[in-house]
């Protein structure tokens, strides 16, 4: 067994939901689509493993699959997967010396395969079904698809496994293959690794290429503050993909027309936080904007205690610095909190106005949980994507 170097790709979260919905909207109303996924890259591409389009008959496409080059000519060969119902792989090589593929001239010096599969009830690709599991019960789960394969026994182009939650048994039609234990193992290392993979196995004459992907939850963000300069913050994170909730202890602050982009408004007291149940996990970024210091007081002494990979504090650092002395006298403080706590929230884009503020805040959520720093791309030494 080998592969291609692991990366931790994460799907985009934004695209998966978009698709998602796409799908269901597609299903309603009885409209043929493609999935198309791409499996496997060489070279410098636009995408990586992992990234999807769906490929409606009328309808505009939802996500991108490159930078808009290829789009043009998987539409093409997606009418011919609707006529013949056969999933292919399709694989489009930019590498040519002359660059002129398709006449296109595309400069891109990389490789990309795609599987295109037809998408309809009663039957849903098993990455679908994965990416809408891990966003409703905010479990991680891992992924394999075969995307090519020969030789005799060979699993069929599509065939999958799964692997949600907890769950160490894995299931799918790929189980049944001979390629079935190989698949299992390939699950547990991605999600016990979380990374995402590209493995090729060969058992004698019999062949196969599988995209292995571990699936982690949407971002979560919890906004402590329903303020006018929280609006454009919640806004953008939904645009982005995030699942967005919005705590208040004031009625009136917490209007749906305001915060249209909210999965929840939740209304909670001073005192009662601590037992409001906000499910706190490693994939959940808190922004702490009440301007009120005992109430961020509160809610830092909570979510301290906790997983969560990152606490912001919208306000001043002398400010931010009261809050740390106070907790250190309560006993609240934690060590871990020297990295999780960012205070004043955001990198340093010199944002002056709540829609600024506001980006500067999320970029810096999304460094965090990529591991990224938040510097400029053109002084990065190391590749732009951890997929090698």
């Amino acid at each position: 067994m080998r592969g291609q170097s692991p990366g931790e790709v994460r799907p985009p979260v934004r695209e998966a939901r978009d698709i998602v919905e796409a799908v269901e909207a597609a299903c309603r109303d009885g409209e043929a689509a493609i999935l198309a996924t791409v499996v496997r890259v060489a070279g410098s591409t636009y995408r990586r493993p992992g990234a999807r389009m769906l490929i409606r008959g009328q309808s505009p496409a939802v996500g991108l699959v490159s930078g808009g080059c290829l789009e043009t000519d998987l539409a093409e060969r997606a009418r011919e997967v609707l006529d013949s119902g056969e999933i292919r792989t399709v694989v489009y090589d930019m590498r040519s010396p002359d660059d002129i593929v398709w006449g296109l001239g595309l400069g891109c010096e990389g490789e990309v395969r795609v599987l295109l599969e037809p998408v309809g009830p009663p039957d849903l690709p098993a990455s679908l079904r994965t990416l809408e599991h891990a966003r409703i019960a905010r479990e991680a789960g891992a992924v394999a698809t075969v995307f090519e394969g020969s030789g005799p026994g060979a699993p069929r182009l599509g065939a999958s496994l799964v692997l949600r939650g907890g769950d160490d048994l894995p299931s799918g039609d790929l189980a049944a293959t001979i390629f079935g234990q190989l698949a299992a193992c390939a699950l547990r290392q991605a999600r016990r690794e979380r990374c995402t993979r590209v493995l090729d196995w060969s058992l004698g004459r019999t062949c196969a290429s599988a995209l292995v992907e571990f699936i982690p939850p949407p971002i979560r963000l919890l906004v402590f503050g329903a303020g006018a300069d929280a609006v454009p913050l919640v806004a953008l994170a939904y645009q982005i993909g995030w699942e967005v909730e919005v705590i208040d202890h004031r009625p009136e602050a917490l209007i749906p027309e305001r915060f249209s982009g909210a999965r929840e408004l939740r209304r909670i007291e001073h005192g009662a936080v601590a037992g409001a149940g906000l499910g706190l996990d490693d994939r959940t970024a808190v922004a702490l904007m009440t301007h009120h210091f005992l109430r961020d007081l509160e809610v830092l002494g909570h979510v301290l205690s906790s997983d969560v990979p990152y606490i912001g504090l919208l306000g001043p650092r002398r400010r931010a610095e009261k809050l740390r002395d106070e907790l250190v006298r309560l006993g609240s403080w934690r060590e871990t909190a020297i990295d999780r706590f960012h205070a004043p929230l955001g990198l340093d884009l010199g944002a002056e106005s709540p829609e600024e503020i506001a980006l500067a805040a999320l970029a810096e959520i999304q460094a965090r949980f990529a591991n990224r720093s938040g510097g400029f791309l053109r002084l990065r030494q190391d590749p732009l994507h951890d997929w090698r």
